[in-house]
């Protein structure tokens, strides 16, 4: 898990010295935004939990239609028993920064339709289950991962409003780390996040 997280940080890293040498005088957006996350956790028998997510993003020019789109993002997410049978919600709290290429498909329009794919590294701010104190960890048959790696694929719409940016969208990301354990009658399960959020957002457009 620790060379995942180097290896992570590594290739975040070098997304952003890229990002950095593009032109000075190319055009670039920063914003804000916020929306709803409906996570599950994969691999384990479990229901989707309504969170939270909020942060900022910055879109630079990439080639002809294509932007790099990074985040910093605080995001809640979890699951609740299944169709109401025992046990408590698990809520997990991350900071999450996804780095992605965006595809804009009316370049030029005030209307601009776009999508976008690309990874993200999250690291665990928090970890609870609904009903008790302090964090999950301390409870015994639950393990928790403090870095979660994993892919985001979604699209949006943009609109001009001469200088400010409106934008709202929808994605879906997926975990490729194990995020938990639980031992369940003398059985370790495993389980990755998967998950939707719904968006909205305003930026503001710099440069020329």
């Amino acid at each position: 898990m620790l060379h995942s997280s180097r290896l992570s940080a590594t290739l975040l890293l070098g997304t952003l010295l890229t990002i950095g040498a593009v032109p000075a005088h190319a055009q670039t957006e920063f914003g804000v935004m916020g929306g709803a996350t409906f996570s599950t956790l994969r691999g384990i028998d479990v229901d989707d939990r309504t969170g939270t997510l909020v942060g900022a993003y910055l879109l630079r020019p990439f080639v002809g239609p294509l932007q790099w789109q990074i985040e910093g993002l605080a995001s809640s997410r979890g699951a609740t028993p299944r169709n109401g049978g025992t046990g408590s919600a698990l809520e997990l709290r991350y900071f999450e920064v996804p780095v992605m290429l965006r595809l804009s498909l009316a370049r030029g329009s005030r209307l601009n339709p776009h999508v976008y794919a690309g990874p993200y590294a999250g690291v665990r701010i928090n970890c609870t289950v609904e009903g008790t104190s302090g964090d999950c960890d301390d409870l015994p048959g639950i393990s928790t991962k403090s870095v979660d790696l994993g892919g985001i694929a979604g699209g949006g719409v943009s609109y001009d409003l001469g200088g400010l940016m409106l934008t709202g969208g929808a994605r879906y990301s997926f975990g490729v780390s194990n995020i938990a354990e639980f031992q369940r009658d003398n059985v370790r399960e495993a389980a990755r996040h998967g998950g939707y959020a719904i968006y909205a957002g305003l930026g503001l457009r710099l440069g020329r």
